[in-house]
C-alpha cells in the first residue's frame, strides 16, 4: 500500500474500519486517519501512484480518487485532531487481504456518535454496527466523550434498552455496612460497582427497569412489589416478608436513582399463626 510504503502513520476509518472489525458492509467512500502535518506529503505519494487529488471546501480533510472511488483524508474528524496517540492504538488487521492499521473500535464509535445530528441521526444503520462491535469497545469511555450530545446520548440508550451495551457504571464510596440479622448473617464490605439508571427515559421504562432492579437485588428479591415514577417521584407498594428488606428498597433505589425522591409505602406481609389447632383423629 502506498502510504505504508512511505511510513506515513494512518489508520483505516469510516465504515471500512467497521466493516474490517465485523460491522455490515461498507457504504460510503474509503476514508484514512492521519495526522494533518502529514496530510500533504500523503496527497503528493498518492498522486504519485496515480491518484487524482480534489480541492475540497472542509477544512477538515482532503480528497483523492482512485479511479471513481473517493478517498477521504481526514485529519480532524468531527472536530478532534488525529494524534499519535489514536493512531497508536490502531490494530494491524487484515482488510480485503491487505494488512494495514485499522481505528480503534472505542475511537470509532466516538467519531461516530459525535457525527450524529439533526439532518443525519439514522439509528438503523448505527445499531447493527453497535451489535457487531460491542466487545470491542470502552463504552464507559465513549459515554464520556459523548456526554455533551444528545444525539449520542440516544444512541447508546437505545443499545442499552437492547441489552446491547451494559448500562452506565459509577462507582461511589461505599463504606461497609452490617446486614440485618432477620435477614442474614456478616458484614458487606466495600460494595460492587453500581449501575446508575437513566432518569431521562419514559416514566414507564424507569419503572420497569426499576422493578427488575429490586427483583434481582440479594437484598429485596421481590417480584411482586409494584413501581411507579411521577413528577413528584417514585412510589413503591407491596409487600415483602421482613423488615430488613422493607428498609432495603430505599437501599436499592438510591443506588439506582440516587438523588430521586422515593416514597416506600411497602409492608411486612403478616403471617399470623392459627388461632386454634385443628385436632386429626
Amino acid at each position: 500500500m502506498t502510504l505504508k510504503e512511505a511510513e506515513i502513520p494512518f489508520a483505516l476509518g469510516g465504515s471500512y474500519a467497521c466493516w474490517a472489525r465485523g460491522g455490515p458492509e461498507p457504504v460510503h467512500d474509503v476514508d484514512f486517519m492521519l495526522r494533518e502535518a502529514d496530510v500533504p506529503r500523503a496527497v503528493e505519494v498518492l498522486c504519485g501512484g496515480g491518484l487524482r487529488p480534489v480541492d475540497p471546501p472542509e477544512d477538515w480533510l482532503t480528497k483523492v480518487f482512485d479511479g471513481d472511488v473517493l478517498v477521504d483524508l481526514i485529519h480532524h474528524p468531527v472536530g478532534r485532531a488525529v494524534t499519535d496517540e489514536m493512531l497508536a492504538r490502531s490494530s494491524e488487521m487484515s482488510v480485503d487481504s491487505v494488512r494495514m492499521p485499522v481505528l480503534d473500535a472505542t475511537d470509532w464509535f466516538e467519531m461516530t456518535l459525535l457525527a450524529l445530528d439533526e439532518r443525519y441521526c439514522d439509528l438503523g444503520r448505527v445499531i447493527p454496527m453497535i451489535r457487531a462491535m460491542r466487545e470491542q469497545v470502552d463504552w464507559e469511555q465513549v459515554r464520556r466523550a459523548t456526554a455533551e450530545s444528545p444525539f449520542a446520548e440516544a444512541a447508546l440508550l437505545v443499545a442499552t434498552r437492547l441489552k446491547l451495551i451494559p448500562p452506565h457504571v459509577v462507582t461511589p464510596p461505599r463504606v461497609a455496612r452490617a446486614v440485618d440479622a432477620a435477614d442474614g448473617v456478616g458484614v458487606v464490605g466495600a460494595a460492587e460497582p453500581v449501575a446508575v439508571l437513566d432518569v431521562t427515559e419514559p416514566a414507564e421504562y424507569l419503572a420497569g427497569d426499576l422493578h427488575e432492579r429490586l427483583a434481582e437485588d440479594p437484598r429485596v428479591a421481590e417480584l411482586g412489589l409494584d413501581v411507579a415514577v411521577g413528577p413528584e417521584g417514585i412510589t413503591v407498594r407491596g409487600e415483602v416478608a421482613t423488615e430488613a428488606r422493607r428498609r432495603a428498597v430505599d437501599a436499592v433505589l438510591a443506588d439506582a436513582v440516587p438523588g430521586r425522591p422515593v416514597r416506600n409505602d411497602v409492608v411486612v406481609s403478616k403471617r399470623d399463626s392459627p388461632s386454634t389447632m385443628e385436632s386429626v383423629s
